[in-house]
């Protein structure tokens, strides 16, 4: 009995055919890359490792306008942070520090002007004084000098108050925040601050005078 073969023949039939095809493609390529036709090649999804990836044009940092101040600089130039807080004996003691945070040097002269505000921003009635008591500001001579600022100095003066309480009328609202105008003429600036003032209801502020050390 003869025995067929043709599954044999098919399988060669289908190898050469697969051959053909992969020689077509083969040169197909060669073709196409002799020609420059074809589909152009993309680029990998991601970045080899180590590789730089170059930057994007409006990731480049603006130069900033002559004269502009810096963000969070008021626009005068000139703001106040608190530079220190101290408490002893029903004493207050607060630094308040006059920054030149823009780019041009500014003459202060005398004390900075106060404003005492509630916790709803309202103006409290409270008497602000000039006394200067060298037990607790550390001043001997607090007489008002021209202070010249460049930029990113400092000048400093002291709030003073005490909260105690020797009557029976009580003592005046507490206050939640403070305006302070550095100079007159000066936008004011206004800070969180608790002041828990006594019966007598006054604030103590020095002059503005210069700090040894530049800087915030």
């Amino acid at each position: 009995m003869t025995r067929r073969h043709r599954p044999a023949v098919l399988s060669a039939g289908v190898s050469v055919l697969l051959l053909t095809v992969a020689g077509c493609s083969d040169l197909r390529s060669e073709i196409e890359a002799e020609t420059g036709t074809g589909a152009a090649p993309t680029a990998p999804a991601h970045s080899p490792p180590g590789s730089a990836v170059p930057p994007s044009p409006l990731a480049l940092p603006s130069s900033s306008p002559t004269g502009a101040t810096p963000p969070g600089c008021p626009a005068s130039g000139l703001d106040v942070v608190i530079g220190g807080e101290d408490a002893a004996m029903g004493h207050r003691v607060v630094t308040l520090k006059l920054w030149n945070c823009g780019d041009r040097t500014y003459r202060v002269k005398g004390h900075p002007g106060l404003e005492l505000l509630d916790e709803a921003r309202e103006p409290i009635d409270v008497e602000v004084t000039h006394k200067s008591d060298y037990s607790y500001t550390g001043r001997r001579d607090d007489r008002p000098r021209q202070v010249t600022l460049a930029p990113n100095a400092t000048a400093s003066a002291v709030l003073h108050w005490n909260n105690r309480v020797t009557s029976l009328d009580g003592a005046p609202t507490p206050g939640a925040h403070v305006l302070v105008t550095p100079a007159p003429g000066e936008e004011p600036v206004s800070l969180p601050l608790p002041v828990d003032l006594g019966t007598d209801g006054t604030l103590d502020v020095t002059s503005w005078a210069a700090d040894p050390v530049s800087g915030r």
